[in-house]
């Protein structure tokens, strides 16, 4: 995966490199190998700059920022076709036979045979990256329109020039869409790009089996503009004004207009802006936090509220709205229909203008007498709907005393929502109920933490509902069911983008083998590929932007919708009190969440040192494979130590053969052995008269002597003295061995507990550290916190991270989630202290951006 990135405004502006710098670091997550930007004057100078490195550091070594222009086009680089280096950094200019230059994401899978092709055809490649290899086939096929549209175009393309008028303009147009449409057919793969036209300055996006997004806007200073992105919250950053583009389809856009045709047919298609319901704020930073990661797991709690407000219907505004839109049915569909055409107005001063002439207007009066009623409801502050971002700018614009008004609006927009989040619900509880009585699967698929959830999901279904629901990879899923769907067949899809590429190529087979399948989708991206294009039906998440690459949120949100669906489920499967308890208790969740962050502060911070230099750990849950295998992945990614997350009675059938002694070796291990080497000399130093040169050919004797029978150095006589006393004393290379450290997950169940204290005497005694996160027991704090003697006299160390007491089996898989993302998260924030403090380059250890990993996978 990478991220591309075209910004076309209206006229020069002088800020262009420093809009262009910000928007690539707000892509470093997509990509890092490699930056580079491609920068266009209104008198048609372009500029392109690019090497290897991340946005950070690239845009401020070749100073990108200092450049103005009126065109952007800039890509991040996740390598995969060619190796890393400035040649195969994007964009990429192509002159050999007119002039273009564009950058891409995703995948061209015939890049090698392209480049022959080019070559063949006179074409100077410059490198292995198929991203250059989709510039000159553009350029080709747009060379050979021009030409046989007529001489006079094919000067003009030659060179950069002001852009041209009327026909010629025209002419230009429609020879680049016929070059895209033909290069198209060319390639191979799966891809999203934007192309340049420096001659008429008309930019094209392709979306070809890659994310794209597209927005309008208008800035006060330098005017109208347009963007396409492979990130949302790039394009949320300049505005809220999207346009939707779906799979094969490309857009040719300027400052001020966009025109949508389909990459196969060419067929011209109309497509109307919308606003996105994302709140800007959450893409950026905010006191006290000094990391996304960090700042999306404390935002959890509200995150799940909104959640369970939606879904079930638990809110006083949201009560007020239902009953005032049964008396005012007509009011309430004013209310709607206002804030939906004020949410595609681009520009604030006519944005500012209807508003104020809305309030003024005949159909204000009835919202206003409404919201004059006395009632705290609309009193309080904050908005809860997803207009919730663009209602606080109508409020700022409300005159004094009307802001009631516009909160009423908000309640109306989340009833809105929550009709429409209900009858989603209900398709989905039908379609469920409906495969389980005819016999038929149902299957969840998912890819890493999104799978994580399904695991989970798994458990709430057959403990809530009774059905049982498989949980698989794509890749296991196309390997080991594929071939027996049947008619009548469930396939629920969970993804936080929206955008998964083995999601998306999975369900491609689903439909390609023409059965009567259900495909449903779970995702956060409500404008992505999954939700529009791949679905019969999606339910959203409500979690707003992730701006760190581990998803923390987006699982826990995952978590409550999937616990919802089982408990609607379960109203149709199991109705009865049990089901209604399950449902209370998921209403705690949110209070749940907080408490476990004010009360584990402690016990996580100790674990957290004590575990962060580990090379190696295990994290061993009873009955929740899911959330161990998550709280494994998030170590894994933003501490970068080797993390397995197991069911914890599995734990005994071969991977336990790590305790004891092992060749597991960590940083603490090396500096024990290195303190070790230090005594000795001190030692020997005292007892032998031993020169540098021999001090340091017995350091390598001893070394070797570790891992053969005779070491390979040279030693004089005194020298082969000092080392027989080594090796006489030993012990040496002992320190090197630890304890293995075993996280232990579970629930409060007596059965779990039990089954959870066995595991624990069974490891410790054989060489484990023990750390639990669970509701407080005695006998299991017991089992964690005493003491064992050891034959090698190593240090037993523990940990107990005391959850909130539930007394229930399902409401901990929220809980104990939440203490391992922050053990994760302050594992990390150590380790990146020690590794930057010891001068460590590109070690890659980060909360938020982790190397070689990307928020959305769109590469196979």
């Amino acid at each position: 995966m990478c991220g591309v990135i075209g910004l076309r405004c209206a006229r020069d502006r002088a800020d262009l490199g420093e809009v262009a710098s910000r928007l690539l670091r707000m892509l470093e997550y997509r990509g890092y190998d490699s930056t580079g930007a491609a920068i266009q004057t209104a008198a048609g100078k372009v500029t392109l700059l690019k090497d290897v490195g991340s946005p950070t550091v690239v845009t401020k070594k070749l100073a990108i920022g200092a450049l103005p222009g009126k065109i952007f086009c800039g890509q991040v680089r996740w390598a995969t076709f060619g190796a890393v280096t400035r040649e195969n950094a994007q964009p990429h200019e192509a002159r050999c036979k007119t002039h273009l230059y564009g950058a891409h994401n995703g995948n061209i899978t015939n890049c090698d045979q392209l480049k022959d092709w080019l070559t063949s055809q006179g074409h100077k490649v410059l490198s292995d990256n198929d991203g250059e290899m989709l510039v000159h086939t553009v350029e080709h096929f747009f060379a050979k329109e021009l030409a046989r549209r007529g001489r006079d175009a094919v000067k003009a393309g030659g060179r950069a020039s002001l852009p041209a008028s009327g026909k010629a303009l025209a002419g230009r147009e429609a020879a680049l869409k016929a070059a895209i449409l033909a290069a198209a057919r060319k390639m191979v793969g799966s891809y999203a790009a934007v192309v340049v036209d420096p001659v008429t300055h008309l930019v094209a996006a392709i979306k070809a089996g890659s994310s794209l997004y597209m927005g309008v806007g208008h800035d006060e200073a330098h005017g109208p503009f347009t963007i396409a992105s492979s990130d949302l919250a790039s394009v949320l950053s300049l505005t809220k004004i999207l346009l939707p583009i779906k799979e094969n389809e490309f857009a040719f856009y300027t400052h001020d207009s966009v025109r949508f045709f389909h990459l196969r047919t060419g067929k011209e298609l109309k497509r109307k802006p919308v606003r996105s319901r994302l709140k800007v704020e959450e893409t950026e930073l905010s006191e006290p936090y000094r990391y996304f990661m960090q700042q999306e797991i404390f935002s959890q709690p509200a995150a799940v509220a909104k959640v369970i407000s939606l879904f079930l219907r638990r809110s006083d505004l949201l009560a007020l709205a239902e009953r005032l839109g049964r008396r005012h049915p007509a009011a309430a569909r004013t209310a709607r229909e206002t804030v939906a055409r004020l949410a595609s107005r681009a520009h604030a001063d006519r944005l500012k203008t209807d508003f104020l002439g809305f309030l003024e207007s005949p159909e204000a009066a009835g919202l206003k007498a409404m919201a004059a009623r006395p009632g705290a409801v609309l009193k309080a502050e904050g908005f809860e709907s997803s207009m919730g971002g663009f209602l606080e700018e109508l409020a700022a614009l409300a005159p004094k005393g009307l802001a009631p008004v516009v909160r009423l609006l908000d309640g109306f927009c989340l009833l809105e929502e929550a009709d429409d989040i209900g009858r989603r619900s209900d398709e989905f509880v039908s379609r469920i109920v409906r495969a389980r009585r005819s016999g038929g699967s149902v299957y969840l698929l998912a890819c890493g933490t999104s799978f994580h959830a399904a695991k989970c999901a798994a458990v709430f279904f057959n403990k809530i509902a009774g059905v049982r629901v498989t949980a698989m990879l794509p890749g296991d899923f196309r390997a080991e069911s594929s071939g027996s769907l049947r008619d009548g067949d469930l396939v629920i899809g969970i993804s936080q983008s929206g955008e998964t590429k083995d999601l998306i190529d999975v369900i491609d087979l689903i439909r390609a083998t023409r059965k009567r399948v259900g495909v449903v989708t779970v995702l956060n991206n409500v404008n992505s590929t999954l939700a529009l294009e791949k679905a019969d039906l999606y339910l959203p998440l409500f979690c707003g932007p992730e701006i760190a690459v581990p998803a923390t949120k987006s699982f826990m949100n995952q978590l409550a919708v999937l616990y919802v669906l089982a408990l609607k489920t379960g109203e149709k499967t199991r109705p009865g009190p049990e089901t209604r308890r399950r449902l209370d208790n998921l209403l705690k969740v949110p209070v749940l969440l907080e408490e476990t962050g004010s009360s584990t502060r402690q016990s996580l911070e100790a674990a957290a040192q004590s575990l962060f230099l580990e090379p190696s750990i295990h994290i061993l849950a009873t009955g929740m494979q899911g959330v161990a295998k998550e709280g494994a992945l998030k170590v894994r990614e933003v501490v970068l130590n080797h993390t397995e997350g197991y069911e914890g009675a599995e734990f005994k059938h071969g991977p336990n053969t790590i305790l004891g002694v092992n060749t597991v070796f960590g940083l603490e291990a090396v500096r024990s052995v290195l303190a070790r080497f230090a005594r000795f000399s001190a030692e020997l130093a005292a007892e032998v008269d031993l020169p540098a040169a021999g001090l340091a050919r017995l350091y390598k004797a001893v070394a070797e002597r570790a891992f053969s029978d005779v070491p390979a150095a040279a030693l004089d006589q005194v020298e082969k003295e000092a080392f027989e006393r080594v090796v006489e004393r030993g012990g040496l290379f002992e320190s090197l061995y630890t304890n293995y450290p075993l996280v232990f997950v579970t629930g409060p169940s007596e059965r779990d507990v039990n089954l959870t204290i066995s595991q624990i005497n069974t490891h410790k005694i054989r060489g484990a550290d023990i750390y639990i996160i669970a509701e407080d027991h005695p006998s299991l704090r017991d089992a964690v916190c005493r003491p064992h003697p050891d034959r090698f006299g190593r240090k037993y160390r523990s940990g107990c991270i005391r959850l909130p007491r539930t007394d229930d089996d399902l409401l901990p898989f929220f809980t104990s989630t939440l203490a391992l993302q922050l053990l994760a998260l302050r594992m990390s924030v150590a380790k990146l202290g020690l590794l930057d403090k010891l001068k460590i380059a590109g070690h890659g250890v980060h909360p938020d951006s982790p190397k070689n990993v990307s928020k959305s996978i769109t590469v196979d």
